[in-house]
């Protein structure tokens, strides 16, 4: 039996990143004396923050139905009300590539491949890495049934991105499977202070209201071959055999074979004229034990 693991997508890791930076910012806003806001951050969490589709970002009906189609009762532990209830305050989020990277003067990738060992990699092989800036949309919708306390969330949510501490934060990506864990690496993401847009919205109900909030987080995804990835052996060596017409000339790839990554020099000699000493030098490629002879004179 396979005991490789489901590795998850770049978007679903800065997915996961993003629901924890809102339950951090849950943590740290202040319900302002307002029971409302008290009682959304003491709920459980799975009915305080409900996650919604990318194609529902700037739908705010969409959004709001987004939470009716969830157990929000089994979410919010509360047995009193039918599943499909919907409890206030709550807040919704969708997230969105964009199409565009980020400005240079923001984030720099690295389109060459730079030789590497990932630290959490057990076997500590030399692989290849490259890096490409990404940008997503992020939107976070509040509906409360009070206009103070949809107002407050969005104001602290613009302020608490704009705690130096807080507006970068860790994605985990994973890079392959090794036996029965997964490699993962950390990288670092950030708000773009200046794309945090707050906004009132109306879905007709007079006696709930909305706020959302729009920004961009910006950041570097990675590439990285030679740990035995499934598109390692198609990402960048070449075009594959039957995809193109015969006769055609191949276009050749520009990364290194994972046997050259790794390959180093077992046997060497070190001849010292001033002393007229040969020293031939060997190294056990498994056990990693060095060995100096003697040979003679030069």
């Amino acid at each position: 039996m396979s005991q490789e693991h489901h590795l998850m997508s770049p978007q679903e890791s800065i997915q996961i990143a993003w629901g924890k930076k809102l339950r951090d910012f849950r943590q740290w806003c202040s319900p302002a004396g307002q029971q409302s806001i008290r009682d959304w951050k003491t709920r459980r969490v799975e009915g305080a923050i409900v996650v919604g589709k990318t194609s529902m970002i700037d739908d705010a009906e969409a959004l709001l139905r987004s939470v009716q189609e969830n157990d929000n009762a089994t979410a919010s532990n509360d047995p009193t009300n039918s599943g499909t209830s919907v409890s206030l305050p709550v807040m919704i989020t969708a997230i969105s590539g964009v199409e565009s990277p980020p400005e240079r003067d923001i984030v720099i990738g690295q389109p060459y491949w730079q030789n590497i060992v990932v630290p959490t990699d057990p076997l500590q092989r030399v692989v290849q890495l490259r890096t490409t800036p990404v940008t997503y949309r992020c939107q976070i919708a509040f509906f409360c049934s009070d206009p103070h306390a949809a107002s407050s969330i969005a104001n602290q949510f613009v302020s608490f991105w704009k705690n130096e501490a807080k507006r970068g934060f860790d994605v985990s990506y994973d890079l392959a499977n090794a036996g029965t864990t997964i490699i993962r690496e950390s990288w670092n993401f950030r708000v773009v202070e200046n794309t945090l847009f707050p906004d009132k919205i109306d879905i007709g109900v007079k006696t709930i209201y909305g706020t959302t909030v729009d920004c961009l987080i910006v950041g570097l995804e990675p590439t990285v071959v030679g740990l035995g990835g499934l598109d390692d052996d198609i990402t960048d060596t070449g075009e594959p055999d039957g995809s193109i017409p015969p006769g055609l000339p191949p276009i050749d790839g520009g990364r290194d074979p994972d046997d050259e990554l790794n390959s180093f020099v077992v046997e060497a000699d070190v001849i010292e004229e001033a002393t007229d000493t040969h020293t031939r030098v060997t190294i056990d490629p498994i056990t990693g034990q060095i060995t100096e002879s003697h040979i003679g004179g030069y």
